[in-house]
């Protein structure tokens, strides 16, 4: 049997404890509300927001008039930069300029090129991503630029060079732009930025981007937290019988209602501290396995040959039946791509959807890649390009486009037992989920306290669990600082 000294130092344990993670536990409280009151009524994107895309780029440029020819330009990388292959050559115009941004492999960092001089042009000038900025959406117009180094799980690199530009007008939002083609890599409204600075600063205290100093301080507390509700337990096991008779000694139910809050919010609590501690490992040091990175074949060696030849723009524009029509819209973009082992042009009237893909052989349309080609360039793009299976067909949101996706889902025997989804109309693939993050769903489920289902329910369920976290923690700190009678018994 425990003895009274051991008794007293479990009692000084947890008084201290609750005294020191008392903060962070109503800052984690209450940044949980306000990200629940934010995404209530977020949109079929989520935090991604709604918005519509400019379907054409400001200014009338046909793609024609590129002065550099696709040839020209693959010697270039071949002679001048090294290349033997590329994953995929697309010309664009961005304002009144055209440029050709070239990916040297699937997850690579793009090179962007002058159509009109060859120069290169990344990474691109705060200028340059301006007037990016401002074209990005129908009815914005640029505001203003901050650089923000950015985390993508489509890249081989841990941080992406980016900018966060604000745009305002018909459509308020920033966008993180990446500084080697302008790609959106995030998009965020009023209720996003809200959701991440209640998220970074009050939920996960990360106020920096030292990642492993604030996640090692995270992870402590949510550890002490642990501790705090297992001591309560055990003291409240040794003091049962006593709890009984002198639970109102306080002369104020400060103790009493302490003891009741803690008895039945302590298991659930400390429930939620591990979920939080498995969410964040996923989130944070984890992440590259856990969004997928750790499938990206890096290794990969199929594509568009540097000493290959290309169909120059109006070869393309003429072999599709998309030269450019009195009174219409330029063609917006032509992106020359290896799929698995063909030769296709994709050509985009409208920067809004993913664009038609064509035998560059005949210059048929292709309306929807066959799986089993799918499944080919899946594999190439997935590390050691081992064996795998089809699964079905799903949807993913693809951020470039802000919009839903149909795909196919691929599941190979890599270390990750990786999922990879390809779009359906063109062969990309939108998303890589390994087993790792598909063991991520029941923690989110308790985490978010989603027990029954039923949204209106367990919201009501979380807000009692919360409201009972904030009473016992409200008065621990008053039984410890008010000047309450003290029970002479107490251990």
């Amino acid at each position: 049997m425990m003895g009274a000294r051991a008794r007293s130092r479990a009692a000084t344990a947890h008084r201290w404890l609750g005294i020191v993670l008392s903060l962070p536990l109503l800052a984690w409280i209450a940044s949980s509300v306000a990200m629940m009151l934010v995404t209530m009524n977020a949109g079929p994107n989520g935090l991604a927001g709604n918005y519509t895309i400019n379907a054409h780029n400001s200014v009338d440029v046909p793609l024609g008039s590129a002065r550099i020819t696709p040839n020209e330009l693959l010697r270039r990388l071949a002679s001048e930069h090294g290349l033997r292959r590329v994953y995929s050559v697309r010309l664009q115009p961005r304002g009144n300029e055209l440029w050709y941004t070239v990916k040297p492999t699937p997850s690579a960092l793009a090179m962007t090129f002058d159509a009109m001089t060859g120069a290169r042009l990344d990474p691109l000038s705060d200028e340059r991503l301006a007037l990016v900025a401002g074209e990005a959406l129908a009815g914005s117009r640029f505001v203003r630029l901050e650089e923000a180094p950015e985390y993508n799980r489509y890249y081989d690199v841990s941080r992406v060079p980016a900018v966060r530009a604000t745009v305002d007008g018909d459509q308020a939002a920033t966008l993180v732009l990446s500084r080697d083609e302008g790609r959106t890599l995030r998009r965020m409204n009023a209720g996003s930025g809200r959701f991440e600075w209640w998220y970074r600063t009050l939920h996960v205290n990360q106020l920096s981007d030292h990642l492993m100093v604030w996640t090692t301080i995270l992870l402590t507390c949510a550890t002490g937290v642990i501790v705090l509700v297992f001591l309560g337990y055990q003291l409240f096991w040794w003091r049962r019988t006593r709890a009984t008779v002198t639970g109102g000694s306080d002369g104020l139910g400060a103790r009493t209602l302490h003891r009741r809050a803690g008895l039945v919010v302590g298991g659930l609590l400390a429930l939620e501290m591990g979920a939080g501690i498995y969410m964040w490992i996923c989130f944070g040091p984890m992440e590259d396995p856990f969004r997928g990175k750790a499938s990206i074949n890096r290794a990969w060696a199929a594509g568009i040959p540097t000493t290959h030849g290309l169909a120059e723009p109006g070869t393309v524009l003429q072999a599709t039946g998309a030269s450019d029509a009195p009174g219409s819209r330029p063609v917006q973009a032509i992106e020359w791509r290896r799929l698995g082992d063909r030769d296709t042009w994709i050509v985009v009237r409208n920067l809004s959807e993913l664009g038609d893909v064509h035998d560059a052989a005949t210059g048929e349309r292709t309306e929807r890649i066959p799986v089993e080609l799918a499944g080919l360039v899946a594999r190439q793009e997935t590390v050691g390009e081992p064996v795998y299976f089809y699964v079905g067909e799903s949807s993913q949101l693809w951020m470039d486009l802000n919009t839903q996706v149909s795909a196919y889902r691929f599941r190979f025997e890599d270390p990750d037992r990786s999922d990879v989804y390809v779009a359906m109309a063109n062969g990309q693939v939108l998303q890589r989920r390994s087993a790792f993050w598909r063991r991520f769903g029941p923690y989110l489920d308790l985490h978010m306290f989603a027990i029954t289902g039923r949204g209106g329910i367990d919201m009501v369920l979380l807000g009692l669990f919360e409201l009972g976290v904030i009473v016992s923690v409200l008065t621990g700190m008053f039984l410890q600082f008010a000047p309450l009678k003290r029970d002479p018994n107490r251990a």
